[in-house]
């Protein structure tokens, strides 16, 4: 998707002094007038705080907007107050009569810290509850969006991370959902103004204060000494920030059909579709490969990775030795090597061996991904009742599919080009114990009719 341009000094955000209703919400309401189609929702994501109560208010007094919005509050369970800070949040938006979702997360640390495994989990929510013509609306402002500049900075990030927060971008690569930010240039001096002049009450979480969290510090106590050092300088530091963001946009454009030219489609289940060649990526020059890796990365959704992340999916996973089965843990999915590509695949989930119906259509649960069943009206799987198993509870067995020789599981396997990670929790059914069908691969020629039916594990 092409990235989005939009200025970040606008002079209609910086000589505010009181706002009031109108100049704000026409102001929001200008900037989205370019987005909005005709159709979708506007989800708001609402914590509660000062910024987010402004901008839910601000777009409940359009009324045209007003139907259109949802206030969706992600429920991270981190602090004793997290359940009044839903019971606010669902008041507030009862009050301005704007629907109201919440949604309960588990916040896991992936060793990145407890704030980036909050924000993952928020985005996650976010792709979850949002369709294709819906705008996530985020309340970020200008300070930030500075925070982040003056973090990433210290981190050694390139012009990406450099770029900071856009105003406008896909809510992931791969994503038909656009993230919208329409405060990014107000302050957060101006939006405590607004909140003032319209009585709004907020939540204030505790956690804010504390500097032992990074963001926090860098608000609390350096920031406030740059700027009494360097008064009046934030408008030039904006400006340089519209500048990477424009550098940034160009080089994803640029970059673009030089990492198309990289990927392929699978269609594995628990695997995203998305996969890189790696010898098409070593056919590259050398410093583009990790611009195409990060490319590629956030096409499947998947948190933009440091550099050492990147040199750990080269040495441990590309340049391993061609009979192992490498893989590096990036959050909460993996990093494999298979056929010379690159996947990223989701944990599995466990399996528990049932019994499956194959006398009507239908579906079924199984390691995260879907076992569906289809009655095809012509030659098929008998229908009937079979055990449903995981291939591991299946060492040893055979069977015979119609005009061909006898197969074990690793034939199978092989004949298909089945990664190593599925093997162990690929479908099986049997009957009296004997192996019928490896689903959605084969089946023995005793368990096929003329008019039977169809199963598949999707991904």
């Amino acid at each position: 998707m092409t990235p989005y341009s939009w200025s970040l000094v606008d002079p209609l955000y910086n000589d505010y002094g009181a706002m009031t209703t109108l100049d704000l919400t026409h102001h929001v309401t200008a900037f989205l007038a370019p987005l909005l189609g005709e159709e979708g929702r506007l989800i708001v994501g609402f914590s509660g705080g000062l910024d987010s109560s402004v901008l839910l208010h601000a777009l409940a007094q359009n009324e045209a907007l007003k139907t259109r919005l949802v206030a969706l509050h992600v429920h991270h369970g981190l602090s004793p107050n997290a359940d009044a800070w839903e019971a606010h949040c669902y008041a507030a938006s009862d009050n301005l009569g704007v629907a109201f979702l919440c949604a309960r997360v588990a916040v896991t640390s992936d060793g990145n810290g407890i704030e980036q495994a909050a924000r993952n989990a928020r985005y996650q929510a976010f792709q979850q509850h949002a369709k294709s013509d819906d705008l996530v609306l985020l309340a970020h402002h200008s300070d930030d969006q500075i925070e982040t500049f003056f973090q990433r900075l210290v981190r050694g990030s390139g012009l990406t991370g450099l770029a900071a927060m856009t105003p406008v971008r896909p809510l992931f690569d791969d994503s038909d959902v656009l993230l919208v930010r329409p405060l990014l240039g107000l302050s957060r001096k101006q939006l405590e103004m607004y909140a003032q002049a319209q009585q709004l009450t907020w939540v204030e979480d505790e956690s804010n204060s504390d500097t032992r969290y990074e963001r926090n510090w860098w608000r609390n106590e350096l920031l406030p000494q740059i700027w009494q050092r360097f008064a009046g300088r934030e408008g030039s530091l904006k400006r340089s920030l519209e500048q990477l963001q424009n550098d940034q946009a160009l080089l994803h454009e640029l970059l673009a059909p030089e990492i198309h030219a990289c990927l392929a489609r699978c269609a594995w289940p628990g695997t995203n579709e998305s996969i890189c060649s790696i010898a098409a990526l070593n056919d590259k020059p050398q410093h583009y490969r990790p611009y195409i890796l990060r490319g590629w990365l956030a096409r499947c959704g998947v948190p933009m990775p440091s550099a050492a992340m990147l040199d750990r999916i080269q040495q441990e996973v590309i340049e391993a030795a061609e009979d192992r089965h490498p893989q590096v843990v990036l959050g909460d999915v993996c990093i494999r090597r298979y056929q010379e590509h690159l996947y990223v695949t989701q944990q599995l989930d466990h399996v528990t061996p049932c019994v499956l119906d194959l006398c009507s259509d239908t579906q079924l649960l199984w390691a995260g991904s879907t076992i569906a069943v289809t009655n095809i009206g012509q030659e098929g799987l008998a229908p009937g009742r079979y055990d449903l198993i995981p291939a591991y509870s299946c060492a040893g067995q055979t069977l015979r599919p119609a005009g061909r020789p006898q197969k074990t599981l690793k034939h199978v396997w092989q004949e298909n080009s089945i990664p190593p990670w599925l093997r162990d929790r690929w479908p099986l059914l049997l009957q009296d114990g004997k192996l019928c069908a490896v689903v959605g691969l084969c089946a023995d020629q005793s368990a096929v009719v003329a008019h039977g039916v169809t199963a598949k594990w999707l991904s």
